[in-house]
């Protein structure tokens, strides 16, 4: 039958043997770089300390009342293991701040720049740690936590209770509230191994505390630890290992949690490595290729440690840059663009490489990975000639990366809204209304077309978005209150790019006769510069749309280079003169001849004229002499979202 002194020994030496096996492995796998390493390294050391200590308890204890060598090894045995043990609680929830990304860099940010609620973040914890530890190892004269009788007979105070288990149990507490709070952010692997370790250190605890013979606190933290360093310290999915960075999925992972803990850092991404003709001669193929890549991961490990160093996509790098200042963190970005004026040694050959860098700060730059990485991959402006570039330079960048964001997710998230701004005869009755798309995101407020439609051309969603203006527009139709209010039409702006797909006027006769409205109710307006570009095949679009009954318009006339002969012969039933021409007749002879001129070339053509940009009674009164037979523009209305144009319509259809 097994000694309970033998139990009580295997347990401890299990523990110990688990222990070194973890520490040896993390070693020899070269798991040392960061400071979250070396505090789990602690942690296995902290247990190793405490095993040692229960195995020389459990054998040499045996011998204390007739030893007094044996009592004293004992004694400072037992001295060792509460004062290292005391420690384990607050070293894990140190190792977890760093799981989760509460703590990062080096150690503590704690310089002159951290704030007050920062510094006491850190100050008050360890001053908690800093008083168990004292009372602990001024135990031999207070004996607050553990005495021995004449007898040497050993017995528990109550200061074990509080500043061991106690202590212990609010730091464990701490750390899985820590935990929780960023749960989301963590990867399934680090996820099952923080639950199994809170689960086996809690037993352990519990176990030992209510049957104190039960000595297996330390085994179960060391099983639980072990855990840790198959899922946590392993990072081979975080790994390029190629390149010995960490990989974009992390770097996505390792951001959301310095948002999450609102940790400010400053990026610096290194792209557009691009070599020169030398090396399309000298050195090719892809496997020379990537050691060119190689050696700029190499030089970048020399600048920051390797654990703040990320691989987003081939020849593309991130740098995470925690504590740094503007000004550190420019000095850091013109210290690697000066490495390039550099040449490259590879193979014997010097190649010459080129690059930009760009400086972000996160979050009052980009807001997430995502926007990050579009700034990485997005395309360069021309005029943009900086090697580094921050500041204003990137403003545009980030916008466009949030407005990308947004119209994406624009019709599920409703935020597009069809606005309405009426038409006019010149007798001031009401005669129709053009549809204008808004877009008003709850983050970045009204986004207007000229900003997100290029954007969603490029992103190939504009016939969605179209779409959706059409079917607005004959939803409002169908209500009948524009024919109840006398108005012959409503405009519907038409994507050049969409009505030059194939099939594209019987796609929208179908959208509309889906809605179930008469079709001359909708005037498709088209812009007269992008009107220019293939008058062939669009004029056989409108003649389609037109034959199924649509009607339609020129819009923005006078600000193209377009051949007037094609843009008459389009079909067009009204053309629409921009408002630049008006507000130019008022300032010259010049101005008031072209405005003259291009009414009269219209009606020549045997088309209406619209005039937009409206604003005064003396602009209309110059229109009526010259015969332009519609108007628009703020004198009437702005352009309003439908509830507040119906009210328009429906109380005033004369001016």
């Amino acid at each position: 039958m097994i000694r309970y002194t033998d139990f009580c020994f295997g347990v401890a030496l299990s523990a110990l043997l688990i222990c070194l096996g973890n520490l040896t492995f993390t070693i020899l796998d070269g798991h040392t770089r960061k400071p979250q390493n070396r505090v789990y390294m602690s942690l296995l050391m902290l247990l190793a300390v405490n095993a040692v200590c229960e195995m020389i308890n459990v054998r040499i204890g045996a011998f204390d009342m007739s030893s007094d060598v044996a009592f004293m090894t004992t004694r400072s045995a037992k001295y060792v293991y509460f004062l290292s043990h005391a420690l384990i609680a607050p070293v894990l929830y140190y190792y977890l701040s760093f799981v989760i990304g509460r703590s990062v860099g080096t150690g503590f940010r704690f310089g002159s720049r951290t704030l007050l609620k920062e510094k006491l973040r850190i100050i008050i914890p360890w001053t908690v740690v800093i008083i168990s530890e004292l009372a602990i190892a001024l135990n031999p004269l207070t004996h607050w936590c553990w005495y021995y009788t004449d007898s040497r007979i050993f017995h528990r105070g109550w200061g074990e209770y509080v500043f061991l288990y106690t202590f212990s149990f609010l730091w464990i507490a701490a750390a899985f509230i820590m935990c929780m709070r960023s749960w989301n952010i963590l990867s399934k692997g680090r996820k099952r191994s923080i639950a199994i370790c809170f689960l086996l250190a809690a037993v352990g605890i519990c176990v030992q505390l209510m049957v104190p013979q039960m000595r297996v606190e330390i085994l179960m933290e060391a099983i639980g630890f072990s855990g840790v360093l198959l899922f946590i310290e392993n990072e081979d999915d975080r790994k390029n290992v190629e390149l010995d960075t960490y990989n974009s999925a992390a770097f996505s992972l390792d951001l959301a949690a310095t948002l999450k803990n609102r940790i400010p850092v400053r990026i610096l991404i290194l792209r557009n490595i691009r070599f020169d003709k030398t090396a399309n001669t000298v050195v090719f193929g892809k496997m020379n290729r990537d050691l060119i890549i190689k050696q700029v991961s190499d030089y970048l490990g020399t600048v920051v440690q390797r654990y703040f160093i990320y691989s987003v996509g081939y020849g593309r790098f991130v740098v995470t840059l925690y504590d740094h200042t503007a000004e550190e963190a420019h000095a850091l970005a013109e210290k690697v663009s000066r490495r390039f004026d550099e040449p490259w040694l590879v193979n014997g050959s010097d190649i010459i490489l080129t690059s930009r860098i760009m400086l972000v700060s996160v979050p009052d730059g980009a807001k997430n990975a995502e926007e990050v990485n579009y700034i990485a991959e997005c395309p360069i402006p021309e005029q943009v000639q900086e090697r580094i570039i921050e500041g204003k330079s990137l403003d545009w960048i980030i916008r466009r990366a949030a407005v990308e964001k947004t119209v994406t997710r624009g019709l599920e998230d409703g935020c597009f809204e069809v606005y309405y701004q009426p038409t006019y005869n010149m007798d001031k009755t009401l005669h129709g209304a053009e549809a204008l798309l808004r877009m008003n995101d709850k983050d970045m407020g009204i986004i207007y077309p000229d900003e997100f439609i290029p954007i969603a051309e490029q992103l190939g969603i504009i016939d969605v978005i179209d779409e959706f203006v059409l079917k607005e527009v004959c939803k409002f139709i169908f209500t009948g209150i524009p024919q109840k209010c006398g108005m012959d039409c409503i405009n519907v702006n038409l994507s050049v790019l969409e009505c030059m797909k194939e099939g594209f006027a019987e796609y929208i006769s179908g959208v509309v006769e889906s809605e179930g409205i008469r079709k001359k109710m909708i005037n498709f307006e088209i812009t007269e510069s992008v009107a220019a570009k293939d008058y062939t095949h669009l004029a056989d679009v409108i003649e389609q749309l037109k034959q199924e009954g649509f009607q339609f318009s020129i819009d923005d006339y006078g600000t193209g280079y377009s051949n007037m002969t094609s843009l008459f012969s389009l079909g067009a039933d009204i053309i629409k003169i921009d408002k630049s021409i008006l507000w130019n007749a008022e300032k010259s002879d010049l101005g008031m001849t072209l405005l003259k001129t291009s009414i009269d070339m219209v009606h020549k053509m045997e088309k209406k004229a619209l005039m937009e940009g409206v604003e005064t009674e003396e602009q209309i009164n110059i229109l009526r002499e010259l015969g332009c037979e519609y108007l628009q523009g703020y004198y009437f209305s702005k352009p309003l979202p439908k509830a507040e144009f119906i009210k328009l319509i429906e109380g005033k259809t004369v001016i």
